[in-house]
């Protein structure tokens, strides 16, 4: 497999994990900031560790900081997409 094609396996995992995790925290445990703050570090070691790759494989600068920004920004999405997912969960459970 090509480094590019490893970038977004490697984004998409890093993505879809802590959200599925934190979806199924929220409906074990009922509690928005247990299941948030679990996910939140989990998305950032995960990004943290392909950030890592991407810059150990990549010799240009361009690219590397260009994937650097959407690996960013994605983990600063997943953070709000998840927040408001789990506040969704937790507010039907509890009506």
């Amino acid at each position: 497999m090509s480094n590019g094609v490893l970038y977004w396996v490697y984004l998409g995992i890093s993505f879809v994990l802590p959200f599925v995790i934190g979806v199924w925290l929220m409906r074990k445990t009922n509690r928005l900031g247990f299941s948030f703050w679990i996910t939140t570090a989990l998305n950032i070691i995960l990004t943290l560790a392909a950030a890592f790759w991407w810059k150990s494989v990549t010799g240009d600068p361009f690219r590397m900081m260009f994937g650097m920004a959407f690996y960013g920004v994605s983990a600063v999405n997943l953070m709000v997409i998840e927040f408001f997912a789990l506040f969704s969960i937790r507010k039907k459970m509890n009506s």
